[in-house]
């Protein structure tokens, strides 16, 4: 099957403006739609899928291990900013770790981004990918 194209070119997130990024619902649905074969993508491979959201946000979508998943919403054409000292107070991204259960049916978070911060965050996501 080929790939999706991106529905619109990326724009960066205005200047003063906070990215608004999913909820637990909308992120589920792109992890499942990746659990799934990422249909909705717009460019996958094997180990992960991107998609669009917005002209803001990207969502990109990974399996860390067997029923674990990384996602990212970021936005792909960056922030306006004015000063360098803008982008040290933005939040660049919001990342989870979503674990997936056959049985009972469900979803649950096991780490972001919001929770721990983007270091933090970005350091527990690689152990779980290394497990």
């Amino acid at each position: 099957m080929a790939e999706r194209k991106r529905e619109q070119t990326p724009r960066p997130i205005p200047y003063g403006k906070t990215p608004d990024y999913p909820g637990f619902g909308e992120i589920t649905s792109f992890a499942e739609d990746f659990r799934t074969g990422a249909e909705r993508a717009y460019s996958k491979d094997a180990a992960w899928a991107r998609y669009y959201r917005d002209p803001y946000l990207d969502i990109q979508v990974g399996q860390l291990q067997e029923g674990i998943f990384g996602i990212y919403a970021f936005p792909p054409a960056g922030f306006e900013v004015a000063l360098v000292s803008d982008i040290e107070q933005k939040e660049t991204f919001r990342g989870w770790v979503l674990q997936y259960r056959a049985d009972p049916y469900g979803w649950r978070i096991l780490a972001s981004s919001q929770e721990l911060g983007e270091a933090e965050f970005n350091r527990v996501r690689v152990t779980y990918k290394a497990k």
